[in-house]
């Protein structure tokens, strides 16, 4: 979930991570299986069932195997929808002469 385990570190220390319902402000604390994490990252909440233990700190890929994503669908169906109603600018840098133009008309500026 972060790319860090400082950064991992500094979001349980904020009172955010919940293990089983229970608010939790230790990185150290110890976790089992079964156990169910609720993460809210920024307008989401991703929920989390710990599967099984590792035996070691190992990449991303293995990782995958020990917890299971549970996060309803609907929370999951309304980030999609959110992202697809972003729109960004084409293009990018200085305007162009018309749109100098446009813009010195709309502030008074003729």
């Amino acid at each position: 979930m972060f790319k860090s385990r400082n950064l991992a570190t500094k979001f349980i220390t904020s009172n955010r991570l919940r293990i089983s319902g229970q608010v939790t402000q230790k990185p150290h604390k110890l976790i089992s299986t079964g156990d169910v994490l609720s993460l809210p990252i920024q307008d989401n909440v991703k929920i989390l069932k710990v599967v099984d233990i590792p035996n070691r700190r190992g990449p991303f890929a293995e990782a995958l195997n020990y917890y299971e994503d549970i996060t309803p669908i609907k929370a999951q169906e309304n980030k999609i929808s959110v992202s697809s109603k972003l729109k960004f600018v084409e293009r990018v840098g200085r305007p162009t002469k018309l749109e100098r133009r446009q813009t010195d008309k709309l502030m008074g500026r003729d």
